[in-house]
């Protein structure tokens, strides 16, 4: 294997590594026109173990940031609607991965598009 080859392979898999890390978020950005940014969404530039978010502090915009890790809990996300109240709360923002959530909780987006910790459907119980 040329060492072209092995550069493309090593870079392949640092993409792969990469994607499993979530940006801290915010729920719906509306960025301000008055923000700065450090790097660029579209050609992330950061140093290893980071990654370019956008950040509502100041100073606000897009800068390198440490991600957070995308590690799944078991179950799915329920179906919407559900009964849990939060399925249905608005400009909410709750979590950005499952490990946001307490116990069993996944991070699930509801129907209003929010991020919010919802019970799974492996461990809903059913009662007749």
């Amino acid at each position: 294997m040329s060492s072209f080859s092995i550069a493309i392979l090593l870079l392949m898999i640092i993409s792969l590594i990469s994607a499993a890390k979530v940006c801290p978020g915010y729920g719906h950005i509306h960025e301000p026109k008055n923000c700065t940014s450090t790097c660029s969404m579209i050609n992330d530039q950061c140093p290893q173990g980071k990654k370019c978010c956008y950040l509502k502090t100041k100073p606000c915009g897009f800068h390198c940031v440490i991600p957070k890790d995308n590690i799944e809990k078991l179950g799915k996300c329920p179906t919407l609607p559900t009964d849990d109240p939060l399925g249905s709360v608005c400009d909410g923002h709750f979590c950005d991965v499952d490990n946001d959530c307490k116990g069993v909780k996944k991070c699930c987006s509801n129907s209003c598009h929010s991020q919010v910790c919802l019970t799974p459907q492996l461990f809903k119980q059913n009662i007749y």
